[in-house]
């Protein structure tokens, strides 16, 4: 199809177009010229019958099947203002030949007028040309007489000048309604705009109101839970140094030696405490190379855990040469947490069991222990910070609740995940990461001297 020229573009975007009318607009347009041809056909019936011109009743006649047409509502609108036009044209022709004057040719510019009603540029047209042809048939009826073709030539120019005026109007009057159309278009996507950023303003009041208030709740669990689980290593530091200060010199070497590691103890206590917190804070950074042998960070975290206390050793079964994606001293402290947290929260001289493995979502870890039940409506509480299983002044196990949340800070972190079931009084803990590739070998130290 070829494009149309833009002169011709231009020229039919002055057309006025009746589509354009409301259903609204459209109906009470089309029930006035209903009305005033209602009107018309008694008028020319009587009209007809005073002047006893009965050859005339031929074309008055089908004047009533074109106004029952024009108000079927079965019909569509360009069906029903064709037949409205029709008999609004056949209602003026037979005007001018019961008045046989040119007074009574201005019927026709009130006919016009009224099918402008429509704003249809293809009825409109009709009505013009129907006139023009009207005109010039009667003119050679009357044998071409000058007279004729100066009156039908000074009618025809006020009839094209009258429609050039309406179509200024229609087209003024529909760039008008286009205009209050993109004013109001545009109004509403200012007031949704408005309205989008007012809710978004109201979420973003709320979600900091939430993030305040948890902020809050956060410190208040944080001086509550460090103020007493620093206090009592502190305490018992302090008092192991005072023993060995005062006393010391009085006590043999078993009692020395047992107050010594009572304070080493404690001092590794504070130590993973601290460390916990500062992980929890600061693990936002990864190296996308890093790589880590699973089993050997696990060998030595349970070795460690075994040294530390040595009546709960623990369980290693991990596939040989297993490598994830995760830095290897992030894999220990998340390891050290996980068995730390089974060593504490276990039942009494359980073995705790860490293996791993890989399948076809990546490397999987978990960590297992015989304990209490879990209920695990609430174990997504346990990732979080500062909440143990029981909490309060009277719990029973130590720890500050950081550990699992650093355990899920760390994985998260490098891209995995972290998971707890409890099931026929076992407690796992599952970490999921992904593959990593066989980390470097650690040169051995170079002897100096």
């Amino acid at each position: 199809m070829q494009p149309m020229p833009p002169a011709r573009a231009q020229a039919l975007a002055w057309v006025p177009h009746g589509a354009q009318l409301s259903e609204q607009d459209w109906h009470w347009r089309h029930s006035a010229v209903s009305l005033v041809l209602a009107v018309h056909l008694p008028v020319l019936a009587a009209w007809a019958l005073v002047t006893d011109r009965a050859e005339l009743w031929h074309v008055l006649l089908p004047l009533v099947p074109l106004l029952v047409a024009a108000r079927l509502s079965r019909l569509s609108r360009s069906a029903r203002s064709l037949a409205g036009t029709l008999a609004l044209l056949a209602c003026s022709a037979l005007v001018m030949h019961l008045g046989e004057d040119t007074a009574a040719a201005n019927h026709f510019f009130v006919t016009v007028a009224l099918i402008a009603l429509y704003q249809d540029w293809a009825l409109y047209a009709l009505a013009i040309a129907f006139v023009l042809v009207h005109h010039g048939l009667l003119v050679l009826l009357q044998g071409g007489a000058d007279h004729g073709w100066v009156w039908t030539t000074t009618h025809a120019a006020a009839l094209v000048a009258e429609s050039a005026v309406l179509v200024l109007f229609w087209r003024a009057h529909e760039l008008s309604r286009a205009a209050e159309a993109q004013a109001r278009t545009v109004a509403d996507q200012a007031r949704g705009a408005a309205e989008r950023a007012r809710v978004e303003l109201v979420q973003g009041e709320d979600d900091l109101q939430a993030r305040i208030a948890a902020a809050d709740q956060i410190r208040s669990d944080l001086i509550g839970t460090v103020s007493h689980e620093f206090r009592t290593p502190l305490t018992g530091i302090r008092a192991a140094a005072l023993t060995l200060r005062k006393r010391g010199d009085r006590l043999d070497k078993e009692n020395r030696d047992r107050m010594l590691a009572a304070i080493l103890d404690q001092q590794e206590r504070l130590s993973r405490l601290l460390e916990n917190m500062l992980l929890a804070a600061t693990a936002t950074e990864v190296d996308p190379q890093a790589s880590a042998a699973v089993d050997a960070v696990a060998a030595e975290v349970a070795m460690l855990a075994g040294r530390q206390h040595g009546s709960s050793p623990v369980s290693v079964l991990v596939e040989p040469g297993l490598v994830a994606r995760i830095d290897r001293h992030a894999l220990h402290q998340v390891l050290a947490n996980l068995v730390d947290n089974a060593l504490q929260h276990g039942a009494p001289g359980s073995t705790p069991l860490v293996a791993a493995g890989h399948d076809d979502s990546g490397v999987w870890v978990t960590v297992s222990n015989e304990g209490r039940v879990l209920d695990l409506t609430r174990k997504g509480q346990l990732f979080q910070p500062f909440t143990q299983v029981s909490s309060g002044a009277t719990r029973d196990r130590e720890g500050i609740g950081v550990g699992l949340y650093v355990v899920r800070r760390l994985v998260e972190v490098y891209g995995g995940s972290v998971d707890v079931q409890s099931d026929s009084g076992w407690v796992t803990v599952e970490i999921r990461l992904h593959p990593g590739t066989a980390p470097l070998p650690v040169a051995p130290p170079v002897a100096v001297g």
